[in-house]
């Protein structure tokens, strides 16, 4: 079994208790905060075509339904991720959008060249073998002009790091504590297996988002702005512990018009 088979394999198993953290946040304060930051971040019009990619359980497609954009593609490659997502949608969706769910590999993307007016992606950049390839097929199929929206983190970097190791712990033993969700275990989750992957991935190596950064600016015509500690805007309290020790970013992309 390849490194990318390994890990669609893991999400085939711990996509039952990855949709539930989902669930919690589309019945929670976090969807309505999540709705107001991409109606900041992204264009208003609404008759263009977006790709969630690495939908999971489909969280972004439908935040992104209810503000209104017509034509959504949803990406995974977790065949278990794309049946809860579809369930999902059924469930919190507004049967207002063309939605489409497919079965792809971010790193290999099956469309043609400038399909789409707006990416969005998240948590997924940290799960991959080939982030830099990934990036450039992003960037292949978003149109001249179009916004590519990356939320992300050093996630599991506290393997690597004692004192982040160390901040972890608290935060996670104070969740305990307060009685509060664990996120790191819990069903479907495999830690021995999680471990073992985030160990072969490149960017459990390097410091994020200075990597994206780094890499993007290399690129012509392109426009780079980050927003680190973004959890800060949509994460409640119960997130707060369990993710503080590895901070989302967001990071905005702007393609050039040539």
């Amino acid at each position: 079994m390849n490194l990318l088979e390994e890990i669609q394999n893991y999400w085939n198993h711990r996509y039952t208790g990855y949709s539930k953290v989902n669930e919690k946040e589309l019945e929670g304060t976090q969807r309505e905060s999540w709705k107001q930051q991409l109606q900041r971040l992204l264009p208003a019009n609404q008759n263009i075509k977006v790709l969630d990619i690495g939908t999971g359980p489909g969280f972004f497609t439908i935040i992104l339904e209810e503000l209104g954009y017509t034509t959504i593609t949803g990406i995974d490659v977790s065949n278990n991720m794309l049946e809860v997502a579809k369930e999902n949608i059924q469930k919190y969706g507004k049967g207002h959008s063309s939605i489409q769910l497919m079965k792809m590999d971010a790193q290999n993307l099956d469309f043609k060249p400038e399909s789409f007016d707006i990416i969005v992606s998240r948590n997924l950049t940290w799960n991959l073998e080939k982030p830099q390839q990934a990036y450039s097929e992003w960037l292949k199929v978003l149109k001249p002009n179009g916004t590519l929206l990356i939320f992300d983190a050093n996630w599991y970097a506290f393997l690597q790091n004692e004192s982040l190791e160390k901040e972890f712990e608290k935060k996670r033993q104070k969740a305990v504590e307060e009685k509060l969700e664990d996120y790191w275990q819990g069903e479907g989750i495999d830690e021995e297996k999680m471990d073992w992957i985030v160990q072969q991935l490149p960017l459990t190596y390097q410091q994020r988002p200075q990597w994206d950064i780094d890499y993007f600016s290399s690129l012509e015509g392109i426009s780079v702005e980050t927003e680190e500690n973004f959890g800060d805007l949509v994460w409640d309290y119960e997130e707060q512990l369990n993710y503080g020790a590895t901070p989302m970013f967001c990071i905005k992309i702007v393609k050039g018009d040539k």
